[in-house]
């Protein structure tokens, strides 16, 4: 179990840093919540990859459906924080929500894609 996390958790800090680094390159302007929406969603992945892999190991029968739970509050919460990040700056809505729905897609990619291996071997 360590070693999944481990790796999860490596592999997604990689990715984080990737999309960092592409951001110090970018020429263009940058979205206003580029730091703030790559954090949101590198801790939230982070921490739910986490706890769904503890609530595996204590109580399998629950998984699936904490982890229809999760998704769940993911939407409601990220769709909380989009909405604020649309009524916070008008003018960049678009690029902030194309932005964090790309990081978003990318990291639940991530996230099924180890939760996959892990419980298919």
């Amino acid at each position: 179990m360590i070693w999944q996390l481990t790796k999860f958790f490596l592999v997604l800090a990689v990715v984080a840093l990737a999309i960092l680094g592409g951001g110090y390159f970018w020429d263009g302007q940058l979205p206003s919540f580029f730091y703030p929406s790559l954090v949101l969603a590198f801790v939230s992945t982070a921490g739910l990859f986490s706890y769904l892999i503890r609530i595996h190991a204590t109580k399998p029968d629950y998984f699936v459906q904490l982890y229809l739970l999760t998704i769940a509050v993911k939407v409601f919460a990220y769709g909380s924080y989009l909405g604020y990040v649309a009524y916070s700056d008008r003018e960049g809505a678009g690029i902030n929500i194309v932005f964090f729905m790309v990081v978003y897609v990318i990291f639940t990619a991530l996230e099924v894609g180890f939760l996959w291996r892990r419980f298919n071997p």
